[in-house]
């Protein structure tokens, strides 16, 4: 057990992955402390080869506010334009996006904001250490306990570990409130080791076959020179290619953190199985044929079909008001534990908000903190009442305005109108 100071706040933030990392950075910024702990041991453990994150105005501005943005242009790259692909007959037209986004994978976002975190005197870095649950402690508050059987004592834990947050399962109050909803829609994921014959790195690609087809393709550059190729698929998809049909469902409490369980991506020494492999060629062969002939042909090598999406939707227990939406929170009633990210808002990729809405949530945490401190005089230090009170106020008014984006873009998950 971990001896802490009763008079100060001491924060366990669960979940070393962008917004956990960010939040800590943040916390550092107004003088409290905190412990994260991730389960991953190395902060590339799911592969470089992951999937693409385009961060927009709110992950940047989120970024900026934690000294990060600098280091991420940096390793990014812009994406200024949208540009449509007919597979069929490679006509291209072309859109400037209205705000200019950031692209990068989800490791290397993690290893700027990283580099930011190990240079703050108030946070502290622990990996390999994933939290397991969270218990109350009569004497110190709460304490976390490790996968490995250890505890850590705390005032406060952050709940950052993702779509199916351990911290979140062992918090009644907040489990009771969480539904894990599953869409009619998966992605096929592919690697190209190389760029599409004429394609451009400043643009995402759409890439469309013909409408019979049921699937269209989302092209988009990787900073390490490679090339992230995923077709987003329907369950009517599988009426034309029942080949595709993804994995079973998973289920709360079945995730284990593995890469085969929510990576986007083979890891770099596994090939797919050669008759799927097979058989995507000879299907962009077939509908995609134009954009067949740019692409580097060991991309089939890396082709992965992942599980149905899915999305936390949190839903009050009380009411039917507002369609469950009164009552809804983030955090305990106490104010000793918070979710931000994947664990409080989990949403669909269809429209891009996942990560630049879980950084803008770490912001909004502390700035409600922030707030609070600043009203009852606290200039030098924040005092573990006040941080309860921060989180509070946090957990009542942040799903007001991530749940419009969850239902959203869950909307576009739902099929295709044949």
């Amino acid at each position: 057990m971990t001896n802490i100071n009763r008079e100060q706040p001491r924060v366990l933030v669960a979940g070393g992955g962008p917004s956990g990392l960010l939040v800590s950075i943040l916390l550092n910024n107004i003088g409290v402390s905190s412990i994260v702990l991730e389960r991953a041991k190395e902060p590339d453990e799911w592969s470089s080869k992951s999937y693409t994150l385009v961060l927009g105005d709110k992950g940047k501005s989120s970024l900026e506010r934690g000294g990060c943005l600098e280091s991420a242009i940096a390793a990014g790259n812009d994406r200024n334009f949208v540009s449509f692909f007919d597979g069929k007959t490679g006509e291209v037209k072309t859109m400037p996006k209205k705000s200019p986004g950031l692209g990068m994978t989800r490791p290397l976002l993690v290893e700027c904001i990283e580099q930011i975190a190990l240079g703050c005197p108030l946070v502290t870095i622990k990996r390999g250490a994933g939290v397991a649950r969270v218990s109350k402690d009569d004497e110190f508050g709460l304490q976390a306990h490790l996968e490995d059987g250890t505890t850590i004592a705390a005032t406060h834990v952050i709940g950052a570990d993702g779509k199916w947050s351990n911290v979140r399962q062992s918090t009644p109050s907040l489990s009771s409130l969480a539904n894990m909803r599953t869409c009619p829609s998966f992605g096929v994921h592919m690697i190209s080791p190389t760029i599409p014959k004429g394609f451009k790195t400043d643009r995402t690609y759409v890439v469309s076959p013909p409408k019979e087809c049921l699937f269209y393709t989302i092209a988009s550059p990787l900073p390490s020179g490679e090339y992230s190729v995923t077709l987003v698929c329907y369950d009517e998809t599988l009426e034309r290619y029942p080949w595709l049909a993804p994995p079973t469902d998973l289920k709360l409490g079945e995730y284990k953190g593995r890469w085969e369980d929510e990576s986007s991506a083979l890891p770099a020494t596994m090939k797919a199985e050669s008759n799927l492999s097979h058989q995507m060629e000879k299907m962009f062969q077939e509908e995609l044929p134009e954009f067949y002939k740019t692409l580097d042909k060991a991309l089939f090598e890396s082709v992965r079909v992942n599980r149905r999406v899915t999305w936390v939707q949190m839903t009050s227990v009380d009411g039917d008001d507002d369609d469950g939406k009164k009552g809804v929170t983030y955090s305990t009633e106490d104010g000793r534990v918070a979710l931000i990210g994947d664990a409080a808002h989990s949403m669909t990729a269809s429209m891009g908000e996942g990560g630049n809405t879980a950084l803008e949530s770490a912001v909004k945490l502390v700035d409600c903190v922030s707030s609070i401190m600043e009203r009852k005089g606290e200039t030098t230090s924040c005092s573990i009442d006040t941080l309860s009170e921060g989180f509070v106020e946090y957990g009542l008014a942040r799903p007001k305005e991530t749940m419009p984006i969850q239902e959203a873009s869950a909307a576009r998950n739902m099929g295709i109108r044949k």
